[in-house]
């Protein structure tokens, strides 16, 4: 049996379709929501089924992130406790490394999706390098989006039970964009606002760098249009925007592939867009100054800029100008993992 564990609203959009698929299959599992965004109960019915178990009262305003790790270790052991199971995580959020802790000290197996991924600096992004680092060297089976991926945990000497699978965000894309639906009130919006940027910040290590975007953001928003998506990590960012700006609260993920689709292209610190972009043919500009995810930028679609959004506009205007023979991120990624387990 396996317990499938998520907290995040990017874990939810990169394991839904593994979910479904364990479901379609009738492969016995039960899912576990840690609770770090508790808005993604709305998520649910959009995307999967609602998990089995969730955790109560994991989050609490300006705590620590140790403190969300203990709460989460403690809380997810009775559950894994209960079942003689494997205990699947993805990525690299506190959750997926709490969990997949609580795991490895209760003996059980640990399967980690979206496995190898580095900046090779631990404090960019902060804590991600370390939490998927961490893992890594706790699981058991580790399935790698890209060959660089696989390259990083050979060289940490994980080479065993290592699979290269591509990334389920691909499998996330073509699900949301064959259902073809978005909300009303996104369908008025972009239909009145057809050429326009979309805009989300929110990592830690760009705290002291957000005035100075905002600001840049106000004089762009002048000759053109941006949405911004908000971020409960950012509650201030409403007080710098201008007017000229569109500010939106967080949406569905079915809106946002809507949202991303219709953009001319994206500008945004977030590393699970970065993937997007490449699946939905789009620029972006990378507010970071590492990336671990190179492929983006490789492929031409994305460009690291650190802070700088002014004087790079442009890479989203002129699209990108390499030929791309195929997604560096893999196609039926699910598939491909359901083969390694059945196995």
């Amino acid at each position: 049996m396996y317990l499938i564990s998520y907290g995040t609203r990017p874990e939810l959009i990169k394991l839904f379709p593994l979910i479904n698929i364990f479901k379609e299959n009738n492969i016995d599992h039960k899912t576990i929501f840690t609770g770090q965004h508790e808005d993604l109960i709305k998520e649910f019915e959009n995307l999967t089924h609602r998990p089995d178990f969730v955790l109560e009262k994991t989050m609490k305003h300006k705590q620590s992130i140790n403190s969300l790790i203990y709460k989460i270790i403690n809380e997810s052991q009775k559950i894994i406790n209960s079942y003689d199971c494997k205990v699947i995580i993805q990525g690299d959020a506190a959750s997926s490394f709490a969990v997949a802790l609580s795991a490895f000290n209760e003996g059980k197996e640990v399967i980690h999706v979206e496995a190898g991924l580095r900046t090779h600096n631990l404090r960019s992004p902060f804590p991600e390098e370390g939490f998927r680092k961490m893992i890594s060297h706790i699981s058991n089976i580790h399935f790698c989006p890209t060959i660089k991926s696989v390259e990083n945990l050979k060289n940490e000497g994980i080479i065993e039970n290592v699979h290269l699978v591509g990334n389920t965000i691909v499998d996330s894309c073509a699900q949301i964009i064959e259902k073809g639906e978005s909300s009303d009130y996104l369908n008025e919006l972009i239909s009145s606002n057809d050429d326009y940027y979309l805009c989300t910040l929110h990592r830690r290590e760009n705290i002291n760098n957000f005035q100075s975007m905002w600001e840049q953001l106000n004089q762009i928003s002048e000759n053109k249009t941006i949405i911004y998506i908000k971020h409960p990590s950012v509650p201030n960012s409403e007080d710098f925007l201008g007017k000229n700006i569109i500010k939106l609260d967080p949406m569905t993920y079915q809106d946002m592939v809507f949202a991303i689709n219709n953009s001319k292209g994206l500008i945004s610190d977030s590393g699970g867009l970065q993937e997007e972009a490449i699946c939905l043919n789009k620029n972006i500009l990378i507010c970071r100054d590492t990336s671990e995810r190179p492929e983006t930028i490789d492929s031409g679609f994305g460009k690291l800029i650190g802070s700088d959004i002014l004087n790079n506009i442009q890479f989203l205007e002129n699209g990108n100008t390499k030929d791309i023979v195929e997604n560096p991120y893999g196609k039926n990624v699910v598939k491909k993992i359901l083969e390694v387990l059945s196995d």
